[in-house]
């Protein structure tokens, strides 16, 4: 823990300047007040249809993203001008656009599965999703521009200690227990919920959980692999600390169809883990973190509902 706060307090002491981090939030804190106060998430981005919809969430994420580079720019480091930075940065809000929006797939669900599977398949296949459209067009990305970095955006880290970021899984673990006892998170987890997929497919039902469980997992591992990743590690010799600050607003973004207390906590969750990224040149911290929350809410999910 002394380390993570190590790096928080050193990232703070080199990027930090007031009048950009103040308009930053109060950006953030109009945006989130609007979303929750009109419902913008449910009633403009997921109402829409088809390519439509891409269209819409690539003009929404790209709004934080480079509204906080505007308004952190400096002369002294001209990225607006940096042609691989445009070619980079588009790349990866139309990925994200592209993962949210999934403008095909609740189509292609239909098609091949029947009908009594295919909450199932889209629950499964949803999370999986962003191996097609965010890690692989990323990874392209990497060969083109940035190989002969070997750092592939965090997956190879040079120097990588576990240890900080699973004795912060301990320190939440009796917190999320307190929490599963309120209505509010009985109704929320476990995120797998009973079908009768296991009985379509033949197949104990502990198999289509477990199945569930994995792609939940690794839909975390994209999210890390493409904000603390690409957005921090992949930018940071173009955008330098910058890179950060930027990447949080988009998550932040990423969060508006979440309750509004996980939208506010995404902001300074995905900065902190962001800071890490930086610091570290790996995206581990962050997929333990957010793997291992994930799948303790689950667990804690299942054991509430068997009492």
């Amino acid at each position: 823990m002394k380390k993570i706060w190590k790096y928080l307090v050193n990232h703070l002491k080199e990027d930090f300047n007031l009048k950009q981090y103040g308009f930053v939030f109060i950006f953030l804190a109009v945006v989130l007040y609007i979303n929750y106060k009109f419902d913008f998430d449910d009633r403009v981005l997921r109402s829409q249809l088809g390519f439509t919809k891409f269209i819409f969430y690539f003009l929404f994420y790209a709004s934080a993203y480079y509204f906080t580079l505007f308004v952190t720019y400096q002369r002294r480091v001209n990225f607006f001008s940096n042609k691989t930075f445009w070619i980079k940065s588009l790349i990866g809000i139309a990925a994200l656009s592209l993962d949210s929006s999934v403008p095909f797939l609740r189509g292609w669900i239909n098609f091949f599965f029947e009908p009594s599977l295919q909450f199932w398949a889209y629950k499964v296949c949803i999370n999986l999703i962003g191996i097609f459209t965010v890690l692989l067009p990323l990874l392209i990305v990497y060969w083109v521009y940035d190989k002969s970095k070997n750092h592939l955006y965090g997956l190879y880290p040079q120097r990588f200690d576990a240890r900080p970021y699973l004795q912060m899984l301990l320190i939440m673990l009796p917190i999320m227990v307190a929490a599963s006892f309120h209505p509010s998170f009985v109704k929320q987890y476990p995120m797998y919920k009973i079908t009768e997929a296991h009985i379509i497919l033949n197949v104990p039902e502990w198999v289509t959980v477990m199945i569930y469980e994995v792609a939940y997992g690794l839909d975390f591992v994209t999210v890390e692999f493409l904000f603390r990743g690409f957005l921090v590690i992949g930018l940071m010799e173009i955008l330098g600390r910058r890179s950060v600050l930027a990447m949080a607003a988009t998550y932040c973004f990423l969060h508006t169809g979440k309750p509004p207390g996980e939208a506010i906590s995404s902001i300074f969750g995905g900065y902190l883990l962001g800071v890490i990224a930086y610091e570290t040149k790996s995206v581990w911290g962050g997929v333990i973190v957010h793997v291992g929350i994930a799948w303790m809410m689950e667990i804690i999910g299942f054991a509430q509902k068997s009492l």
